[in-house]
């Protein structure tokens, strides 16, 4: 696997536990998404200024680059919100080869898009864009799983306070709880490698904006609603971005307590570490995005 650490790009082989670097890490950002089986990318084109500005989602052919528009937001406003107003498109995600997960950030303004902002969905062959749930824009809080979407919703930049996990799927998109659990808030989600379930993090509902307050444990949500744990921390840490590997047999997740993370492995029911150090992250309201990815 492949991880980023004070800013250079690190190589584990598991089997050996070898590390070693191969140079600068790239940034981390939002920008051009890859279809499920890599033969499309979907990018955001600006064009014309003034009143005829706008941005338009393009989806292009890798094989034979052909490009096609699907979707487009005009960019002329007067005021930014409250509410709905026009902005930039934020990719977010394929739906497997078919669908466009994104949404729209009033005005470009980082202080409304941090306590959530509507997510949409348009085919990947045009049409109308459906809006879903109002949501805090992180990929890791989506994960396509049996041709269904679930995705974390919920206001709030604080990721501990008032966050549902939610399942939609084509062609009424109409979201509804995937589990009712009063009490609890949801966070990053992974599909599981039957993609009959998910992964995902949890703990107890909480207001309490401290970055580091966060008590996240993993556990696995079946598509029918049934759950389980899958792993608890021990007190004052948090186990968090759950990733399976490419065989569905092992999960690598970081297990961070105050900004620092470490990666563990969850394999055959038992989670053994720490792998290796990520260093440090002050991440964003309890969220953390750790830069970390399976190789093979």
């Amino acid at each position: 696997m492949t991880y980023a650490r004070n800013g250079m790009q690190h190589v584990l082989d598991l089997g050996t536990c070898r590390d070693h670097t191969t140079g600068r890490a790239p940034p981390q950002r939002f920008g051009p998404i890859v279809s499920a089986d890599g033969s499309r990318v979907a990018t955001v084109r600006s064009s014309g200024t003034g009143r005829s500005a706008k941005q338009t989602i393009w989806i292009t052919d890798r094989l034979s680059g052909k490009a096609h528009a699907v979707f487009s937001e005009t960019q002329y406003y007067r005021t930014i919100g409250p509410g709905e107003t026009l902005g930039p498109i934020v990719l977010l995600g394929w739906g497997g080869d078919r669908w466009i997960f994104f949404t729209i950030d009033p005005g470009g303004s980082g202080s409304i898009q941090a306590d959530g902002l509507t997510l949409r969905v348009v085919s990947a062959r045009g049409g109308p864009a459906r809006r879903l749930a109002k949501m805090l824009v992180y990929r890791d809080y989506l994960a396509w799983c049996g041709g269904r979407l679930v995705f974390t919703a919920g206001m709030d930049r604080v990721a501990t306070n008032t966050k549902r996990l939610l399942v939609a799927s084509p062609p009424d998109w109409k979201p509804r709880p995937l589990v009712v659990a009063p009490g609890r808030a949801w966070g990053s989600v992974a599909c599981g490698p039957d993609a009959r379930s998910v992964v995902v993090q949890t703990q107890r509902q909480s207001n309490n904006p401290m970055f580091f307050a966060t008590r996240w444990s993993l556990w696995r949500v079946g598509l029918d609603g049934s759950r389980s744990v899958l792993d608890t921390p021990p007190p004052v840490w948090a186990d968090e971005s759950p990733r399976w590997s490419p065989d569905g047999r092992s999960l690598l997740f970081v297990r961070e307590r105050k900004g620092h993370g470490w990666l563990w492995l969850w394999h055959d029911g038992h989670a053994s570490g720490p792998l290796a150090p990520l260093g440090y992250s002050i991440g964003y309201y309890g969220h953390h995005d750790w830069p970390f990815t399976w190789l093979g």
